[in-house]
């Protein structure tokens, strides 16, 4: 699999204009959006926006703070971390689509001056050693067979001291999951590990791992949730995944809650910093 079959799996050429139908029907002037309103669509990951603060509740931010967002996506972390914790954003993503509505989107809430997106590769970012304070990464690691290699690119980018919150999907059965699934259309795009080989290739990298903490519970929760909405409507929420990954998305959770009730993967959460 190359990166350039990853881009394809998630390009979208009508992100800003999908996302701008979404906000005319949720009754969102766009000139008064807010981060908290694009929340539902650019949070890519199991649970949203309560995970990513889950992810993040025990960081220690500062207004000096420098953070690099891997796999930024359309910017949503990103943007949640420059508004919320008021610190300076790099992010970085395959698909050129996502950054560049990701752009439009920072403008949008006035933060273009706190965030920078770029299209480029994890295992390969231009960028000068020891620069960053943090890195986060939510739900990017299923897509990246070498995580040794993007370990180590992210121990070179943080200073001494600097935390790696991760939060990724993560194996918990050998059994095949059925695809598709939001991360991959097929098993040749979908590297999934355990827990272990995420702790071994940190470890490996220079890293000490400070927590672990499977959050299985909270996405049959999550998904749940997500189940009984779609049987008392009549359509899709006004904003929400749909308007970034399209019609596919109903198939794709499906299987994807499906592995996570089989007890096949499991969202996991990994902080570690580096020695």
């Amino acid at each position: 699999m190359t990166s350039n079959q990853v881009a394809s799996h998630y390009s979208n050429t009508r992100i800003v204009d999908s996302i701008l139908l979404g906000l005319e029907r949720a009754g969102i002037e766009r000139a008064s959006v807010s981060v908290d309103d694009l929340g539902p669509v650019d949070e890519f990951h199991t649970g949203g926006r309560i995970a990513t603060e889950h992810l993040l509740k025990d960081l220690q931010f500062d207004t000096h703070k420098k953070t690099l967002d891997i796999g930024c996506g359309i910017g949503g972390t990103s943007r949640f971390l420059a508004n919320r914790f008021d610190t300076t954003v790099s992010g970085i993503d395959l698909t050129s689509e996502y950054v560049e509505a990701g752009i439009i989107l920072n403008q949008w809430v006035s933060l273009e001056d706190r965030i920078t997106l770029q299209c480029g590769d994890a295992n390969n970012i231009l960028s000068e050693n020891e620069v960053f304070d943090l890195a986060v990464m939510l739900h990017v690691g299923m897509n990246i067979s070498d995580k040794a290699a993007l370990f180590s690119e992210v121990a070179r980018l943080l200073k001494r001291g600097g935390e790696f919150a991760i939060y990724d999907v993560m194996k918990k059965d050998e059994a095949q999951i059925q695809f598709p699934v939001p991360w991959a259309s097929n098993e040749s795009m979908s590297f999934v590990e355990p827990i272990e080989h995420y702790k071994h290739c940190l470890e490996g990298a220079g890293f000490s791992i400070e927590k672990t903490e499977g959050r299985g519970e909270f996405a049959k929760s999550f998904f749940r949730k997500m189940q009984e909405s779609a049987k008392s409507s009549d359509g899709p929420p006004a904003m929400g995944l749909h308007l970034l990954i399209g019609p596919s998305i109903k198939e794709k959770m499906q299987n994807f809650a499906q592995a996570v009730f089989d007890g096949l993967v499991e969202p996991t959460e990994i902080i570690a910093r580096k020695l």
